[in-house]
């Protein structure tokens, strides 16, 4: 937090310089500053929640930051915290009201808690698509209708999500080295938070 503050506070000063230098009145000085900080801040935080690489970087980020209710989220999803995942949750619940954000939410929160008969409730309501097609696929797997969650699979572009239900699949058919071997495509090709989860998931799956 002392680091972030910091970095902020030298690139205030420096813009602050630079445009005074321009002789740009000090009101304009001011804004373009608060803008400018505004901006480098808000792209940092979107790039660790959703494109960073480095599990490392994003676990401390996450860390620093788990009084947003989406990060809590996701780190206590990844965690298994339980007070943590239901304490974000009923935030991120309050703020998200249309029902295809609402649907998703809850079927993480079933699938978390490996409820299938609450995951059923919210399915046909979320969007986009390929996220819908992953949670029914999981849904079918544990059911057992192996044919319907590789027929879902089959559906899914994203990468990472594809051989993310890949392996459930076949971990449920027992073929661990097959699994294995999507769980570790789906992380690598995975980014920020989820790739976090996915982290996560293959530790306690295959360690």
């Amino acid at each position: 937090m002392k680091k972030s503050f910091f970095i902020s506070l030298i690139i205030a000063v420096v813009l602050i310089g630079s445009l005074s230098a321009l002789h740009i009145p000090m009101p304009f000085v001011i804004v373009i500053t608060f803008v400018c900080l505004f901006l480098i801040i808000l792209a940092t935080k979107v790039y660790y929640m959703y494109a960073a690489k480095n599990l490392t970087k994003i676990e401390h980020f996450m860390k620093n930051n788990l009084k947003q209710p989406l990060i809590a989220l996701y780190y206590g999803v990844a965690n298994e915290e339980d007070e943590l995942v239901s304490d974000s949750l009923e935030k991120i619940l309050r703020r998200y009201k249309k029902p295809h954000h609402q649907a998703i939410f809850k079927t993480i929160y079933a699938l978390y808690k490996k409820d299938l008969s609450e995951m059923k409730k919210y399915i046909n309501e979320i969007k986009p698509l390929p996220f819908l097609y992953y949670y029914e696929g999981i849904v079918s797997i544990e059911e057992g209708n192996f044919n319907k969650a590789e027929e879902n699979s089959e559906k899914i572009e994203i990468v990472w999500m594809k051989h993310a239900l890949l392996a459930e699949l076949e971990l449920k058919k027992g073929n661990r080295d097959k699994a294995e071997t999507y769980a570790k495509t789906s992380l690598d090709n995975a980014t920020g938070m989820q790739k976090y989860m996915i982290y996560k998931h293959n530790n306690r799956l295959f360690t």
